[in-house]
């Protein structure tokens, strides 16, 4: 069965106008396909950015932490350091005056050794030149001689102890100097450790570099 020329048109302009539909749908299609990727791809860039930026604020606080904690150990150790002078300095100082102090009062025993043995040699001339004789002699040369070695003997005390005072000052004062270098040194900031960054916030990031 034939159709009429005019049903065959319509059904031909029927086709033409479905296969346009078609292709405006495909076109339509693509179009939202790539609208729908560009829109990932920025979602993932500004997450991307955001991570970065997060992470770079991050790693400048984190730096800036670190800075002040050198600059505040740095501090401390040189403190430290100036203590540990002024505690040497005072115990030098220590150790020089009961020096000073020990050998002024070696050379006063020196003369007073001198002034014992010139009264014994004096008091010993003076028996002898005054004629005596017997055995009284030689009680007064004895008794002059144990006058001088009991003298003497107390003059070496004297000494001895005016030592043995020096020394125990001297060690107060190391005990002392060595406790007050401890306590400085306990009161000195401990090293700093280096921070962990953040690698993706890198990027114009300054880090300080200390000696």
């Amino acid at each position: 069965m034939c159709l009429p020329a005019g049903a065959a048109g319509l059904t031909a302009l029927s086709q033409i106008v479905g296969m346009a539909g078609t292709a405006v749908g495909i076109f339509q299609a693509q179009q939202s396909a790539q609208m729908q990727a560009r829109q990932a791809q920025q979602n993932i860039d500004l997450q991307a950015r955001q991570r970065n930026e997060q992470a770079q604020l991050a790693n400048k606080r984190a730096v800036t932490q670190y800075a002040g904690q050198v600059r505040a150990q740095q501090a401390g150790t040189k403190s430290f350091y100036q203590q540990l002078d002024n505690i040497n300095s005072s115990a030098n100082k220590t150790y020089v005056q009961e020096q000073a102090k020990l050998a002024e009062n070696r050379q006063k025993a020196a003369f007073k050794t001198q002034e014992i043995l010139r009264k014994s040699i004096g008091i010993q001339g003076k028996i002898l030149a005054s004629g005596a004789t017997g055995q009284s002699v030689g009680l007064l040369a004895l008794d002059a001689e144990r006058q001088a070695g009991f003298a003497q003997a107390q003059q070496n005390a004297s000494v001895d102890s005016a030592a043995l005072q020096s020394a125990v000052s001297q060690d107060i004062a190391f005990d002392q100097a060595k406790s007050a270098a401890n306590q400085a040194f306990n009161r000195t900031p401990p090293p700093s450790q280096a921070p962990i960054l953040d690698p993706y916030g890198m990027a114009g990031l300054e880090i300080p570099t200390y000696a």
